[in-house]
């Protein structure tokens, strides 16, 4: 019993020595005052709000090493301080120095352990590893992730309903917006999303100029094929930029546009590309330059359908057409000569202020009769001084008496008799000689009706104009000379 007795009375006397440190932990959590011992190692992880009675108050709340300050103190409780604390940083992030709050008088500071040297890293490792580093954190290219509500698809859907909306319903300026909006979607869109998509596009007249640009040079030719066959408007830089690298089918649906400028019409002429020119030529809203026509005169020298097509525009330059005269077959110099000579009083004056000037040479004129039998005998026989002669008659250029001695369609012999005020029976004569040679390069005699034909719709003044040009060609003066080129 009286063991028993001591005993309990032992309890009471430990559970009163308690008392005081009960009292201290409660009077800690109503005040909002920490009494913390932190060693240090101790690192200031995070802050948590206390709330006592009086209001709020956020202090800081340190998060420690409780292993390391978890000793009894002089009350024999442990000072469990920080019981929220759920994470460490590492010891060595952030030390600060022991704190000692009153009341807390055997809570005694760690000593850190001794820090040792760091070794010395190799500075060619170090290098290394730095740009191994920058490499790997260099920014990936990707397709955007489309974090919202509407996939691209159906963004690109809405967007274009936007662009086709009425002046009433949407002004231009919030249709181009659209547009542009939907540039930023377009390179994520499937083939076939794309495709209905340029169907309709093509046909607006109202499109942001980057759309326009971004469909017309897309790399599916069929995309880009719609565009450029619908398309109402399309900018020179962006068929520039395409004719290098367009197929056949894509330089044919440029050259079929309308009103194609003279930039754009020299690059399809460069591709060489005959089918594309045919195209081009039968074009009518095609602006060709001098310098076009000029190439392609060369172009079109052996193909009759190039040639055709040339002879048949609307904008054919009179001095290229009468050029064109020695490559074109029989029916085609029938129509360059009917298109271009024409007369009248004014041409008479035109002849005779361009001799004196000396803008026009004294070409033609009054010819002996020996000299005219001399050039249908040299003709005749194909004798090569036939050309000399007739520069001694007609005061020609030497290389146009070539052209016209040379040439087997007798057409422009034809042209310098009656330039040479010739008669029609001295001409008749002479054709007949001349068809009936063996030796002659114009030995068909069904060419004769036709070059009498000839020679009675061409009057004195006419055959001296297109003499004119002929001499102009050769010489490359007059509407030839290099700055027309």
């Amino acid at each position: 019993m009286v063991i028993a007795a001591c005993s309990m009375i032992l309890r009471v006397i430990k559970a009163l020595y308690t008392i005081p440190a009960v009292i201290w932990q409660t009077l800690r959590g109503l005040t909002g005052q920490a009494a913390v011992c932190v060693s240090e190692s101790a690192v200031i992880s995070e802050a948590s709000p206390i709330m006592p009675a009086n209001g709020m108050v956020r202090a800081m709340s340190l998060t420690v090493d409780l292993a390391r300050i978890r000793q009894p103190d002089s009350l024999g409780a442990p000072c469990t301080l920080n019981k929220g604390a759920h994470r460490l940083r590492p010891a060595n992030a952030f030390a600060v120095d022991a704190w000692l709050l009153p009341g807390i008088e055997n809570c005694k500071p760690e000593q850190a352990a001794p820090a040792t040297a760091a070794p010395v890293p190799d500075p060619d490792l170090v290098a290394a590893a730095d740009e191994a580093a920058m490499q790997a954190t260099e920014p990936a290219v990707s397709a955007p992730v489309n974090q919202g509500s509407l996939s691209f698809a159906e963004a690109s859907r809405d967007l274009v309903a936007i662009m086709t909306l009425s002046s009433g319903q949407a002004q231009p300026q919030e249709r181009l917006f659209a547009g542009d909006a939907l540039v930023s979607i377009l390179p994520y869109l499937q083939s076939s999303e794309l495709a209905t998509l340029t169907r309709t596009v093509a046909r607006l007249d109202v499109v942001s100029g980057q759309l326009r640009s971004f469909l017309v040079c897309h790399p599916d030719p069929d995309i880009s094929s719609r565009m450029l066959k619908d398309a109402l408007v399309l900018s020179d830089v962006d068929l520039l930029r395409l004719i290098p690298k367009a197929n056949e089918q894509q330089l044919r649906l440029v050259a079929r546009r309308r009103l194609l400028s003279m930039a754009v019409c020299d690059a399809l002429i460069a591709t060489g590309n005959t089918v594309v020119i045919l195209d081009l030529l039968r074009n009518a809203d095609s602006q060709l330059s001098q310098a076009a026509f000029n190439t392609l005169s060369a172009i079109a020298a052996n193909n009759d359908d190039l040639m055709s097509a040339l002879c048949n525009r609307g904008d054919l330059p009179q001095a290229v057409g009468l050029k064109l005269f020695w490559q074109a077959n029989r029916n085609l110099r029938r129509y360059l000569l009917s298109r271009f000579l024409t007369e009248s009083s004014s041409l008479s004056r035109v002849i005779e202020v361009g001799i004196g000037a000396g803008a026009i040479p004294p070409l033609g004129g009054q010819v002996k009769p020996a000299d005219i039998e001399q050039l249908i005998s040299q003709v005749e026989t194909g004798n090569p001084e036939a050309a000399q002669t007739l520069v001694r008659c007609c005061r020609i250029a030497p290389e146009t008496a070539a052209l016209i001695v040379a040439d087997e369609g007798g057409e422009p012999l034809a042209v310098v008799f009656k330039a040479m005020a010739q008669s029609r029976l001295v001409t008749a004569e002479a054709l007949k000689r001349w068809v009936l040679s063996p030796s002659c390069g114009i030995n068909d005699a069904s060419r004769i009706i036709e070059l009498h034909a000839l020679f009675d719709s061409l009057s004195y003044n006419k055959a001296r104009m297109l003499l004119s040009y002929w001499d102009w060609a050769s010489r490359e003066a007059g509407p030839y000379t290099g700055f027309t080129a």
